[in-house]
């Protein structure tokens, strides 16, 4: 996971403001919404947000499509940087319940390929 960490100053008048941002630790697509966010609030053009994602995650930015697409989604004030939901099948594998089960299967033995942990919880590999 890449992390934006990214310093810059921003010249307002004749007080210059000093912005870091930091965040490691959630999934790096909503890492670059916020990111994104964070820009568009500061008065950065979409331009400037995508040149900075590309300075920050090199290979791992997100596209040029879909980076405007999300900065177009904040700028008519969208506030969630989450996924919208999909429609299709819900997942029957990403529940507490399936969560629990696969840690304690590694808990008892950590030796175990993802094959056999799959067969032990009764899911795909995939999942």
């Amino acid at each position: 996971m890449a992390a934006f960490a990214q310093l810059a100053a921003v010249g307002r008048g004749i007080n210059t403001c000093v912005y870091v941002i930091a965040i490691c630790t959630i999934c790096e697509s909503t890492e670059q919404r916020i990111g994104i966010e964070f820009c568009l609030e500061m008065g950065k053009t979409a331009t400037e947000t995508y040149q900075l994602l590309q300075q920050a995650y090199g290979e791992d930015a997100m596209g040029r499509t879909q980076m405007f697409d999300w900065f177009r989604r904040f700028e008519e004030c969208r506030n969630s940087v989450e996924s919208d939901p999909r429609s299709g099948r819900p997942s029957t594998s990403r529940n507490e319940e399936m969560i629990a089960k696969v840690r304690t299967i590694l808990r008892n033995n950590r030796r175990l390929i993802v094959r056999e942990i799959a067969d032990g919880c009764g899911i795909s590999v995939g999942s």
